[in-house]
């Protein structure tokens, strides 16, 4: 039970900090494209790692992460 209300904190915060963005058809495909793209340049890059990279272009914004697949990406603060 004390997992469950910790987890639940942490997306709370989370949440709070973040903008939440609809996958439309048109970030859809250009994620495929991009996955294509960026499967042969990083190994282990998946389709997750290309919806939020074309999201980020889309919107203009930064990805804050630690994720290593994103390590040498422009939009990328890396953490």
């Amino acid at each position: 039970m004390e997992d469950e209300r910790k987890a639940e904190l942490r997306r709370a915060f989370i949440r709070s900090r973040s903008a939440i963005a609809a996958l439309t058809e048109e970030l859809a495909v250009e994620a495929a494209k991009l996955g294509v793209a960026m499967k042969r340049r990083v190994a282990g890059w998946g389709l997750a790692d290309s919806i939020v990279l074309s999201t980020s272009r889309d919107k203009g914004g930064r990805i804050v992460t630690g994720d290593p697949h994103f390590r040498e990406l422009p939009e990328v603060v890396f953490v």
